[in-house]
């Protein structure tokens, strides 16, 4: 029997952030698409391209005054009054 990988929610934004790199690599590459390893498996061959997807990173701040994180595997959302309150909470998480 295979033993399964712990698939954390970190790993799964991290698995999604690196194809889109790939597929940004791979598209400016002479083959193109026509070369890459997805072949016709690919989550965007019939819809939007995996290059034109934006990244996702967090934590992240959505407006001048709410920021969205994880914990515990769930993305929460923190809103605060004054975005220089925000501002100074974003910066102390991106330090840690």
């Amino acid at each position: 029997m295979v033993k399964g990988y712990d698939i954390t929610p970190q790993l799964v934004l991290s698995a999604y952030n690196t194809q889109i790199q790939f597929c940004r690599k791979q598209r400016v590459s002479e083959e193109g698409c026509n070369g890459c390893i997805f072949d016709n498996r690919c989550p965007g061959y019939k819809d939007m391209d995996p290059a034109d997807w934006e990244e996702i990173h967090y934590p992240r701040m959505t407006s001048n005054t709410t920021i969205k994180y994880l914990k515990d595997g769930k993305v929460q959302l923190i809103t605060y009054g004054r975005s220089e309150d925000a501002e100074k909470a974003f910066k102390e998480m991106t330090t840690k």
